[in-house]
């Protein structure tokens, strides 16, 4: 597979080494020396979407538990295979590690809103019981535990107690004036797990005892006392049973972690996977680098694209971002203009975003680029392994462009460099527009620089091809690393002779010998660009003019809106107005009723006709009818307005029977009527 893509040509290693600075642990660089085009276009998107989970789960500062783990893939193999022993050192490690595996496991599924991460969570394997079974033999520190089997628990209490009955034994020792004389140091030292003293040369004799050693000098001597022997020899046969015993348990748990090897190599993978998926991670949240869309086939589209290397050695503002559509309506392109105007810049950027999108690497590039899975990636750069395989740098030329034409399909992308370069200008042209013309006719997604000017007419010929040209300042004679669409460009070679120290008579004498005829088409040429950039001014104004009066209308709506809104509030509040002067007048005549109470006719009698009367037009009155209407939809926990308390309030229970509801303020409850309640909220 590896074989359709130039990953060399397009210093694909330029993308590892950009990752490889970002890996938690040493296992991730495996992952990194793997890292290519993905089999499918679903597998692409679906290591695409882990990296844009990671790094949004990153930006909410909840990001994976991984910890900086030790590489332990130089012994596992050999040990899993029965042809190694690990030492406890490595056991720990992998200890560490299957922790580390239960830990992120758990994390990627504890959100089932990250749909890919719990994908790659569902891939991990479930290694707690061998963790918990090797975290049962072996502590963190690398020891192992007194728990790890009877037998060890019981030699090491005996070597307790023997330990102790050896500081008995020195101590008995020391209190013994004759001797204590003759020590240097009364402090003992320990030679090969027995206590020794440093005793003159000269008072060998006066210190009865086993001789260990001697110093350098010979001046001194080291003597285990006869008196500490014995107990000496008890705790250094407790101390050798405690060796034997470790080294049955750890045979032990060696032979039931080779069981789970299928399990242990799939979880050493698995830090692989996520180690570099967070290292793609890092470039978006801290590189502004963006998860392209990936197509089965279709159209190539990149906005604001910059090539990685540049950005690891120049600021992104000063980088010229680029964009185009390829497969739309063309296929092929054909790029002209001067030389160091960054013609092979752009080929380069555009083969290695295709080749990270397709890899799941996010790319420099604005998030609606959009990248077709290519089948191919094949690319004609350089003079390579043009003298190791004794060709001459058109024979070379050739065979890649051979191999790009037999080997490119309808979803391949073919990179060409100065196509027809190396021959004679009449021959290569030939040559090169046949190249394009096949590639024109099989569909295949094509960009070729040239210097050919009968190449630059190849796009006006065929509708499946288009020309671009880098740009280039006349005044100043420096190229502005800009591709343009639609117009072929010049090469300006005097100009940029004349700008980097070629004598100017020598430039001078090249003008006359290049004749009238070309120098004219290089003026239509850069008067047609010329054209082109007040065109394109003019079009920015335009559709700033547009968007600035699109602006003014959608404000204009809006206002007319607003006003709309408040006409019909300020109608409501009239009728409210109404309402609650209404309400006035009836609460005036019940008051007045209980003063009147039996006064006689007809005083009593119109009191309460018109008591009767305003009653009436309150029940008939708009404002009544919205209230029962609004109250008929409310439900417990909707929200009403009081005008008599000037509040927002959260009801909490309804009596239609009665019409009243409670209504919570503050901390309180409380019990109003309907018609206090108001289905108008003020203006904000």
């Amino acid at each position: 597979m590896t074989q359709r893509y130039n990953l060399d040509s397009l210093e694909f290693q330029t993308v590892r080494d950009v990752l490889v600075a970002r890996l938690t642990t040493p296992l991730g660089r495996t992952g990194l020396e793997k890292l290519g085009p993905l089999p499918s276009a679903e597998a692409a998107r679906e290591s695409l979407q882990q990296v844009a989970e990671l790094a949004a789960r990153s930006r909410d500062t909840d990001a994976a538990p991984l910890p900086k783990l030790e590489d332990v893939r130089g012994w596992l193999p050999g040990f899993l295979a029965g042809d190694h022993l690990p030492t406890i050192g490595d056991l720990v490690d992998l200890r560490r590690l299957l922790a580390a595996v239960s830990g992120c496991r758990a994390w990627l599924q504890s959100r089932q809103s990250h749909e890919a991460l719990c994908r790659m969570g569902l891939a991990f394997p479930d290694v707690r019981d061998i963790a918990e079974e090797l975290g049962a033999v072996i502590d963190s520190s690398g020891e192992v535990v007194s728990t790890a089997s009877p037998k060890l628990g019981q030699i090491r209490k005996e070597i307790e107690v023997a330990d102790q009955g050896v500081r008995h034994a020195v101590q008995r020792f020391l209190s013994d004036d004759r001797i204590y004389k003759h020590l240097q140091n009364p402090e003992p030292s320990w030679r090969h797990g027995r206590p020794v003293f440093q005793v003159k040369q000269e008072s060998r004799q006066a210190v009865p005892g086993v001789l260990h050693d001697r110093s350098a000098s010979g001046a001194t001597v080291f003597i285990e006392p006869e008196s500490v022997v014995s107990a000496a020899n008890v705790l250094s046969d407790a101390r050798a049973a405690e060796h034997r015993e470790i080294q049955v348990i750890l045979a032990h748990i060696c032979r039931a972690l080779r069981r789970y090897d299928a399990d242990i190599e799939l979880a050493v993978q698995s830090i692989v996977t996520l180690d570099v998926a967070l290292a793609k991670s890092t470039l978006v949240d801290t590189e502004g680098y963006q998860v392209p869309e990936i197509a089965d086939d279709g159209v190539l589209r990149l906005e604001d694209a910059r090539h990685p290397l540049l950005l690891r050695t120049m600021s992104r503002e000063h980088i010229q971002p680029l964009s185009l559509v390829l497969g739309d309506r063309f296929s092929v392109l054909v790029v002209t203009g001067p030389n160091t105007g960054g013609k092979t810049v752009v080929l380069k950027t555009i083969g290695l975003l295709s080749l990270m999108a397709i890899s799941g690497v996010p790319i420099p590039a604005a998030a609606t680029s959009r990248i077709p899975f290519f089948d191919g990636v094949f690319v004609d750069l350089g003079d390579e392994q043009g003298i190791t395989q004794n060709l001459s740098t058109f024979s070379s030329h050739v065979k890649r462009i051979a191999r790009c034409l037999v080997a490119a399909t309808t979803r391949s992308l073919v990179l060409m460099d100065e196509l027809g370069a190396g021959t004679d200008p009449e021959e290569g042209g030939a040559l090169g527009y046949a190249v394009l013309k096949a590639l024109e006719e099989q569909r295949v997604f094509s960009v070729v620089t040239t210097h050919l000017g009968r190449l630059k007419d190849f796009a006006y010929q065929h509708s499946g091809a288009e020309n671009g040209s880098m740009a280039f300042d006349r005044e100043q004679h420096q190229p502005l690393y800009r591709l343009e669409l639609g117009i072929p460009g010049a090469s300006h070679a005097l100009d940029i002779a004349d700008r980097v120290g070629m004598p100017h008579n020598i430039v001078a004498a090249a003008r006359e010998l290049l004749g009238q005829r070309d120098q004219r088409m290089e003026e239509a040429i850069e008067r047609v660009h010329t054209a082109r950039l007040h065109a394109e001014e003019n079009r920015r104004r335009a559709d700033e003019l547009v968007r600035s009066a699109d602006e003014k209308d959608k404000q204009l709506d809006d206002r007319l809106v607003e006003m709309d809104r408040r006409r019909a509030w300020l109608e409501e509040e009239a009728d409210a107005v109404v309402d609650a002067g209404l309400k006035g007048v009836r609460d005036f005549v019940e008051e007045s009723l209980k003063e009147l109470g039996n006064a006689p006719k007809p005083f009593g009698d119109r009191a309460r006709g018109l008591l009767q009367e305003v009653r009436q037009h309150l029940q008939n009155s708009n404002v009544h009818r919205r209230r029962m209407k609004f109250l008929g939809g409310l439900r417990k926990d909707g929200v009403v307005y009081v005008p008599r308390l000037a509040k927002r309030c959260t009801v909490k229970k309804l009596d239609r029977t009665r019409e009243v509801l409670t209504i919570e303020v503050g901390k309180m409850r409380i019990e109003i009527p309907f018609e206090d309640v108001s289905w108008l909220h003020p203006l904000d």
